[in-house]
């Protein structure tokens, strides 16, 4: 999930002229965060039973013939951001739900801080890829902020023409313009700000997102926000026979409205046709995604349940 990219205190330090945290966690970093020296959670270290083409090694008949969403999360999170999503689908018996983690995410703070925004992309296509491979046929896609952008990259790129279309591509909160437009900068300033951190609210979220935000993550990020910007601009179209729908929060702090506008009118359908969006009432940045939130209230979850029973709706049609 894309939090604040930039604290108010990284900006008075830019200001100033020096360099902040350096690139580890403090003295206060606890063992548990996720780029915390000690943590191990087996979630962020290959748990077999994340992506379904693992989790169901040889499926059967009738499983094959289930409808399956690949959930992708955004910017330093992990599957973790997915993880109500998943319980509330595979209540149906007749939906499996498969979690990516994205490439360079989960790992120690060096892996990230190395990555690069194609290395994060990678796992989708090979989940989608090996999950056709294995005979599914009604697969579609879910992502949520920077998952987003890598999917519409694949899109653009007419990666899905040679797989089975995704029948959906369901997108909460997607970030193709930033709330904190700094983010513009951090070629410029990366080497200035150095490593930016940003505490998650509870335990719950320090063990599930990268609290250290190295400057080089930020620079991919902005390149493939930007990129996918000016393909959206010039247009492009979805595969035929995929349907698409975007959920916006109105009052996001982290990813600016005018994102979900670009991609209703940059992204068509493969007749032509536009596809759905929705600015929905909240303050939440992916909305969908309560756990471990502080913040979270009665309209919030109203609102994830609503959507949650949407997109299963959608699926099954």
């Amino acid at each position: 999930m894309l939090r604040h990219l930039f604290s108010s205190a990284s900006a008075l330090v830019l200001m100033a002229g020096c360099q902040i945290n350096p690139l580890e966690c403090d003295p206060a970093c606890m063992d548990s965060w996720m780029d915390g020296p000690m943590h191990d959670d087996p979630i962020h270290a290959g748990d077999p039973t994340i992506r379904l083409s693992t989790r169901i090694p040889n499926p059967d008949s009738i499983t094959l013939r289930k409808r399956v969403i690949i959930a992708v999360h955004g910017y330093t999170a992990s599957t973790y951001e997915w993880k109500e999503f998943r319980q509330y689908a595979e209540n149906d018996t007749s939906v499996l739900v498969s979690l990516v983690l994205l490439g360079g995410h989960g790992a120690d703070l060096q892996d990230f801080q190395n990555s690069t925004w194609e290395d994060w992309g990678r796992p989708i296509l090979e989940e989608f890829s090996a999950l056709a491979r294995m005979g599914y046929g009604n697969i579609s896609l879910i992502c949520s902020s920077a998952g987003c952008p890598l999917i519409l990259e694949y899109v653009h790129d007419r990666a899905f023409d040679t797989l089975p279309f995704p029948r959906h591509l369901l997108m909460i909160d997607p970030i193709v313009v930033p709330t904190a437009k700094l983010l513009s900068a951090a070629n410029l300033i990366g080497p200035l700000l150095g490593n930016n951190q940003n505490l998650g609210d509870t335990p719950e979220e320090q063990k599930n997102w990268y609290q250290n935000r190295p400057a080089e993550t930020l620079a991919e990020l902005y390149e493939l926000i930007n990129l996918v910007k000016n393909q959206l601009e010039n247009g492009f179209r979805l595969t035929p026979g995929t349907r698409c729908k975007v959920w916006k929060s109105l009052h996001d702090a982290s990813v600016d409205p005018v994102s979900a506008l670009l991609i209703y009118k940059g992204l068509r359908l493969a007749d032509g046709s536009r596809i759905e969006a929705e600015l929905v009432s909240s303050k939440l940045h992916v909305f969908t995604r309560l756990a471990g939130r502080i913040s979270a209230t009665a309209a919030d979850t109203i609102l994830q349940q609503r959507v949650f029973g949407e997109i299963l709706t959608r699926i099954k049609n």
